[in-house]
């Protein structure tokens, strides 16, 4: 790749803002998405997502293609774009954080849909996550 041979980036001109999929806030999908961006030294040609959720991918790239740079040598690079649910938007409880380093980097923060949470990593002591623990056990004879 052009770009992780020592050529400089592109500077981004213009460039859509990157928003929180809404079917994947519902969800609670967040997670890490690189985007290999191709241009043609000027605008995006190609932008690829090959891992993360296949929601956040598609909005990657959609926003990736949205890329417009100052002239440059044609290049690829990737782009990595970070999607957070997060407790602490006040006060903008309906707009996402975003954070741009451009070009490599993209973090999209959104307030986690209410009644969604964290499942945790390890069950409380006693716990069991099998199909029966949710039903009631049948009355014993007396």
């Amino acid at each position: 790749m052009a770009a992780q041979q020592g050529l400089a980036l592109p500077m981004v001109s213009h460039a859509e803002v990157p928003l929180y999929p809404p079917l994947a806030r519902v969800a609670n999908v967040s997670g890490v998405v690189h985007v290999i961006v191709t241009t043609d030294g000027h605008l995006v040609v190609t932008a690829h997502a090959n891992e993360g959720p296949k929601p956040l991918r598609d909005a990657a790239e959609k926003n990736a293609m949205s890329w417009q740079f100052t002239t440059h040598e044609p290049t690829t690079f990737t782009v990595t774009y970070v999607y957070k649910l997060v407790d602490d938007l006040n006060p903008q409880l309906n707009n996402p954080r975003v954070i741009l380093q451009l070009p490599t980097e993209v973090e999209v923060d959104a307030l986690r849909w209410p009644g969604t949470h964290d499942m945790p990593s390890d069950p409380p002591s006693g716990a069991t996550l099998n199909h029966e623990a949710g039903h009631a056990d049948p009355p014993k004879p007396q």
